[in-house]
């Protein structure tokens, strides 16, 4: 797809130096329709776009990169949002209306990002430990509004599948805070704490990110997935346990430690809603804590 794009590059280069300007179009619109599966058209279609964009055609280019902003494919949800900040910020007043007209609601924050800002962030996740990488947190990615860091974090993920994992896990060291989410990272026992206190405030989203910490950086499968399924239930709204949710508590409680079994009945009992309360029973030797 990379040598077809730039084939059609050239070619459409050619033909604009030919005087043939208007035939251009056709030629990314007759290749994309010839090619066989989804992914090829959306790949050639972002292609397209950038071609348009940079070529004098922003009003076109933003227009069809608008169209891929669903795309089932990550990378180029990625690139659909470099080449809209990227015309947001040479022709604001051509690529703001047009994604309105697209989609019908305002740009995006994402589209206002600074490259600084992006790279910070791209610095912070690839930290080379977590002394390192809360040294990079205070210095740099504090200072960055919380919800454009999310938005970088959220980029970096979809340019790259590869960094999911530690973007999930430092979007909940940001949800939670610099210095409750380095406590966190840090000590098992202390996101159970912190855990614990999310409960007591009925903050889902953050007994969600301590649950996350507890499963992908402490290796906590029970705790964290006790804390995970409940604050999915509770935010949601739908707090039914399925008998195979239950099942799979009660696998994941034979290996795990007494004090996270005994943090789990404990932590399930504060949350007091009946349905979730089942899970306790799940839980071997719950009633003798």
């Amino acid at each position: 797809m990379r040598s077809l794009a730039a084939s059609l590059g050239d070619r459409a280069n050619a033909m604009a130096a030919e005087g043939r300007a208007a035939e251009v179009p056709a030629l990314w619109q007759d290749a994309i329709a010839g090619l066989a599966d989804e992914g090829s058209r959306a790949l050639i279609t972002l292609a397209f776009a950038w071609y348009q964009a940079l070529h004098g055609e922003a009003e076109h280019g933003v227009r069809l990169a608008a169209g891929l902003r669903d795309c089932p494919w990550s990378p180029v949800r990625a690139q659909v949002r470099v080449l809209v900040r990227n015309r947001m910020r040479v022709e604001p007043e051509v690529a703001a209306p047009t994604w309105r007209a697209v989609v019908g609601t305002a740009v995006p924050g994402w589209a206002q990002l600074a490259d600084a800002d992006i790279d910070h962030v791209a610095e912070w996740i690839s930290a080379a430990s977590w002394k390192e990488s809360k040294e990079l947190f205070e210095n740099a990615v504090s200072r960055i509004a919380p919800q454009d860091a999310d938005y970088a974090l959220e980029e970096l993920a979809l340019g790259d599948p590869r960094l999911r994992s530690a973007v999930s896990v430092h979007r909940a060291v940001l949800g939670l805070g610099g210095d409750a989410g380095y406590r966190c990272l840090s000590d098992p026992r202390e996101a159970a704490r912190v855990a614990t206190a999310s409960i007591a405030m009925s903050d889902w989203d953050g007994l969600r990110a301590c649950a996350l910490i507890e499963v992908a950086v402490h290796g906590q499968a029970f705790l964290g997935g006790v804390h995970g399924v409940a604050a999915e239930l509770m935010a949601g709204g739908d707090t039914t346990v399925s008998p195979a949710m239950a099942e799979r508590v009660a696998t994941l409680a034979r290996d795990a430690q007494p004090w996270e079994r005994r943090q789990a009945v404990a932590d399930l009992g504060a949350i007091g809603d009946a349905s979730i309360l089942t899970l306790v029973g799940s839980v071997p030797d719950s009633q003798n804590r």
